[in-house]
């Protein structure tokens, strides 16, 4: 999220078969009660109530001290303005417990009518924790401010929108079996002021955050600025900008992640690049501490050249990297998949490149089906080479330069889930290559599984509670 606007860009109708939808008819935000809107301070403890849609109008923010409960089957829908930006803002201190099931999810989504819904409909979901954050604020270390309010907002809110401390045990709550659809935008004119999907700052570890979908997103799906918190079950759908970005100290594991992109939707009409991952440990590349050093397994990333042959991909698109680690960055990742981007993997910068000696690790992932090079770095005094690094006794594995090579069960377009389905079948290359025995793989938050990728030959795990029609959804 390093860019100043949100893009305009051409969103292709699609049709779902599998998908979860709530048939509760949509009341008229015109006509609802205070009860039904979430706006300003909520300072007592709340409970959404199943059977109910509600509103966000403009910021509503979880005050410190202070739970909102959303009960499984809600549907939360963002109002959409040229002046009042909602947002669901859980302030450092407060908690979300937000739990849906595999057949009634909660859903975060847009106002608008069916058919008429788009990215940057309205800002997102904030979460902010006491967890460590590298950066200052207000001459504070340690914390970290949201971006993009204007001047009279920050005002208002105050430490409502600060994140950052010393307990990355911090608990913000639940946030499982959760859909959050045409969210992300830019809060004002000057750069860096994009909310996204899923702002998550210095939240903690013992939150939980696991099966949660964003889609149809105006900037980045998920960004971790800083933070120990760990999560599972993560899906980027058509996102603009980055699906999966992680900042200023972010330490948290991730496994089990599936990013799919639109070859319509990337970041043209601006000076940035549309990445799958994107990892900074801040924007100077400082020596700041803690170092950005999440750990990711299980991902299966799938870029625009790997869906229905690269073909009719704008010749305007700006989609950079499968994964980008740059500005002293110390990302890893482990047993995963990476297909359809210009670049594969790219190391950007000597402290980047320095840090595969000790912390930033790649081990048991396959990169293919790349339209520029698969490997790359760009380096000034170090000694890295990326080539040998990436292949030196670590089950890496570049060899495989078409999509059906690696044996998924569909991938030719993106009118169905069946249409895009990522589970491996009989014979995959990618079945039986997993590993967690060396590096920080070993991490006992990770389910052992033997295969690479988010799924299995049988895995249902995206079943049910997603849906990949959102815009055509009756909610």
């Amino acid at each position: 999220m390093k860019r100043s606007l949100f893009a305009l860009f051409v969103l292709a109708t699609i049709i779902i078969s599998a998908c979860s939808k709530n048939n509760n008819p949509a009341p008229n935000p015109g006509g609802n009660t205070e009860s039904d809107t979430l706006k300003g301070a909520i300072s007592a403890n709340r409970t959404l109530k199943a059977g109910k849609i509600y509103y966000i109008n403009g910021p509503a923010v979880v005050k410190n001290g202070v739970t909102l409960t959303i009960e499984p089957g809600v549907v939360i829908k963002g109002i959409k303005s040229g002046t009042v930006k909602a947002v669901l803002i859980v302030a450092r201190g407060g908690k979300i417990m937000a739990e849906g099931t595999a057949s009634k999810p909660i859903v975060f989504t847009s106002n608008q009518a069916a058919g008429t819904r788009a990215a940057a409909d309205w800002g997102g979901v904030v979460i902010l924790g006491k967890a460590k954050v590298n950066s200052t604020f207000g001459g504070t270390p340690g914390r970290k401010q949201v971006e993009g309010f204007l001047t009279s907002e920050i005002q208002d809110l105050g430490d409502d929108i600060v994140g950052g401390g010393d307990d990355d045990n911090d608990n913000s709550g639940v946030f499982k079996y959760v859909r959050i659809e045409f969210a992300g935008m830019a809060l004002s004119a000057t750069p860096n002021t994009e909310l996204n999907s899923l702002t998550m700052i210095a939240v903690g570890k013992q939150t939980k955050i696991e099966y949660v979908q964003c889609s149809f997103g105006g900037d980045d799906a998920f960004e971790w600025f800083g933070g120990t918190v760990n999560a599972k079950n993560l899906i980027s759908f058509r996102t603009l900008d980055d699906d999966f970005d992680t900042d200023n100290g972010f330490t948290g594991r991730v496994q089990f992640g599936v990013a799919i992109r639109d070859k319509d939707v990337s970041d043209f009409a601006l000076p940035g690049t549309s990445n799958s991952f994107e990892s900074d440990n801040d924007a100077a590349g400082s020596d700041n501490v803690p170092f950005t050093a999440p750990v990711f397994s299980n991902m299966t990333i799938v870029g625009p050249w790997a869906i229905n042959g690269g073909t009719g991909i704008p010749s305007n698109n700006v989609f950079g990297r499968g994964a980008h680690i740059r500005l002293n960055s110390r990302q890893s990742l482990y047993n995963s998949v990476v297909v359809g981007f210009p670049t594969g993997i790219y190391i950007d910068g000597d402290k980047s490149a320095d840090a595969t000696a000790a912390e930033l690790d790649i081990r048991n992932t396959f990169v293919g089906v790349a339209s520029k090079k698969k490997l790359d770095s760009k380096l000034t005094a170090s000694t890295l080479n990326i080539n040998t690094w990436f292949m030196n006794n670590r089950g890496n594995d570049t060899t495989y330069n078409n999509v059906d090579d690696f044996k998924f069960a569909k991938i030719k377009d993106l009118t169905s889930l069946a249409g895009i389905d990522v589970r491996p079948v009989a014979g995959s290359p990618l079945l039986g290559k997993a590993a967690f025995t060396a590096g920080k793989s070993t991490d006992a938050y990770f389910t052992k599984v033997t295969y690479v990728g988010a799924l299995d030959v049988n895995d249902a795990w995206m079943n049910g509670w997603t849906n990949f029609d959102p815009k055509n959804a009756s909610y």
